[in-house]
């Protein structure tokens, strides 16, 4: 892991998250999952959300190269939240692990069009292969 410590441009983006799912109706996010006012349930929903933008728009190399740039970031915030999900309690490491698990098909699938995209594997495989990784951590 890069860096130990949430960089601020990841903390402002978790706590956007926070706020925005605040006001929301029904149960909103767990308080097990919340980590100083930062629910990591809600990032690791962001973090998501970015990959499929992220690859949404990849048509060609040069919209795959755009889309790893895009990819390495994500994967660099993954492993601001692997650092501090053991840091929950032990319902909140539960709930993650089954949002985790949730996310983990679509994910997978995600990296899959990838595969069959000759070319393009090459730029956003590795990328992609790597956070199918780095959410397995989160199981």
């Amino acid at each position: 892991m890069k860096n130990r410590h949430v960089r601020p441009a990841v903390m402002a983006a978790m706590l956007l998250i926070a706020v925005a799912g605040a006001g929301c109706g029904g149960g909103g996010p767990s308080p097990e999952m919340e980590l100083g006012g930062i629910n990591t349930g809600e990032v690791l929903k962001g973090l998501l959300a970015r990959t499929e933008r992220a690859l949404a728009g990849v048509q060609d190399m040069a919209s795959a190269q755009a889309a790893a740039a895009e990819l390495d970031a994500i994967n660099d915030d993954f492993d601001d939240l692997i650092y501090h999900v053991p840091k929950l309690s032990e319902k909140g490491r539960a709930e993650m692990g089954q949002k985790a698990r949730k996310a983990l098909p679509d994910l997978e699938a995600m990296a899959a069009r990838i595969g069959g995209m000759p070319g393009l594997d090459e730029i956003l495989g590795p990328s992609m292969n790597t956070m199918v990784d780095k959410i397995k951590l989160l199981l």
